[in-house]
């Protein structure tokens, strides 16, 4: 067999183990109005891990009543951010629970992003009006006056 034989034959089968990992990823997922990939959280009764937009984001919902939670929303990589991935899981969850009000907490430097989402009707509310820092120390939104991201001098 030649390299080139050796190396088709490589992709073909890493493309294969690739769609079977997927395919195993995705079952005892359950469907919610019509949005498949949401799955049970296996710690908290009632609560969902959506894993619908992976490998690019995901995030827990936590409905209660009338009302649905969005807690870590993670658009996973760098480079994948500001590409429009959490925008469409949060309207993936806004048509998942269609009457529901949908709020969030958020940190200060991801505010701006949950006021589009208020203005574009994806959610209803961002439920804290206070400052808010996440805890990325190197982020100069929410530690402006962090310069070195350290806490404390060494």
């Amino acid at each position: 067999m030649s390299k080139i034989e050796q190396r088709t034959s490589t992709r073909k089968a890493n493309r294969a183990r690739a769609g079977q990992a997927a395919k195993e990823f995705f079952e005892g997922t359950q469907t919610i109005n019509g949005v498949p990939g949401f799955r049970e959280h296996g710690s908290k009764p009632g609560w969902w891990i959506y894993i619908g937009r992976i490998p690019f984001a995901r995030c827990i919902v936590i409905p209660q009543g009338d009302s649905v939670e969005i807690h870590d929303v993670v658009v996973c990589k760098e480079g994948d951010r500001r590409q429009g991935h959490g925008t469409a899981m949060i309207a993936d969850i806004r048509q998942a629970f269609p009457g529901a009000h949908i709020w969030v907490d958020t940190s200060d430097c991801a505010r701006p992003f949950w006021q589009k989402m208020v203005a574009r009707g994806h959610i209803d509310s961002i439920e804290n009006d206070y400052s808010w820092p996440c805890f990325d120390t190197t982020c100069a939104i929410c530690h402006p006056t962090r310069t070195t991201g350290r806490r404390r001098s060494a």
